[in-house]
């Protein structure tokens, strides 16, 4: 019993009664079930699959009909089908060879022939004939009864196709980022090799410089050594010039104009 209670939807459960006495009908329901030989986890998925294929879920849905006795609902979605004469059958499938059953498939071609054809299910010929569709999702054989969809869908697959549309736009969104991730690092690793271009560019500059200074000034002392040397030599050649070699050097003139 717990397992089938805890199948239940949550938004179902918010609209039963918190006492035993209203929810008599509902265990009698889960028993017929188990006498009817289904395990707990069997109709635990019964429910679960009644819930979208009956359209329960679109119904509580907001802009839904809503529900109009969630006990009988809660019934229905666990009571044993009484559709189908064969007592192996599970909502259209056999449950011990998990295939179509024959005589729902049976009485599904011949109730979408009716339809084609125009014809009004059972003997009632007064007012409008029930709107019967079929969902046209992949691998979806759910049927809806009342106004179709514009799509087609039933609540189930209408559900998991905007997901799955949210999903691929989710995915653009990270894609785009991811994207743009990778260009800023882009950017960043081109901007620290421009940056360190410029820094080797400054250094070699810097070289450049420093050894240009420093041979200019090896010059100028070589200059001066030389000059030197010349002088002492001109004072032992001729030491009566001496006197003339160590006199101050005479400003040049100015010129008059």
């Amino acid at each position: 019993m717990a397992i089938v209670a805890a199948a239940w939807p949550t938004e179902l459960v918010a609209l039963l009664p918190q006492y035993a006495p209203k929810l008599k009908e509902v265990r009698e329901a889960v028993q017929a079930g188990l006498d009817g030989g289904r395990t707990a986890e069997q109709l635990a998925a019964r429910v679960e699959r009644r819930w979208w294929a009956h359209g329960y879920r679109e119904a509580l849905a907001e802009g839904g009909k809503g529900l109009g006795t969630p006990v009988g609902v809660a019934v229905g979605l666990v009571r044993p089908s009484t559709d189908c004469p064969d007592p192996m059958c599970e909502d259209g499938v056999t449950i011990d060879r998990d295939t179509a059953c024959p005589t729902c498939e049976q009485r599904k071609a011949d109730r979408k022939a009716a339809r084609r054809q125009g014809l009004v299910p059972g003997p009632r010929e007064a007012g409008p004939a029930p709107v019967w569709w079929d969902c046209v999702g992949e691998d979806c054989d759910a049927t809806g009864h009342g106004p179709r969809p514009e799509d087609g869908l039933c609540g189930r697959c209408h559900d998991r196709a905007e997901a799955e549309v949210i999903e691929r736009a989710t995915a653009g969104l990270r894609a785009e980022r991811d994207a743009e991730y990778v260009a800023q690092a882009e950017r960043a690793k081109t901007a620290a090799r421009w940056a360190q271009m410029l820094d080797d560019a400054y250094a070699e500059h810097a070289e450049r410089e420093a050894a240009k200074s420093a041979a200019f000034r090896a010059r100028r002392a070589a200059e001066a050594e030389e000059t030197r040397r010349l002088r002492e030599q001109l004072a032992a050649e001729h030491p009566e010039l001496a006197a003339y070699a160590q006199a101050p050097e005479v400003p040049a003139a100015t010129a008059p104009f």
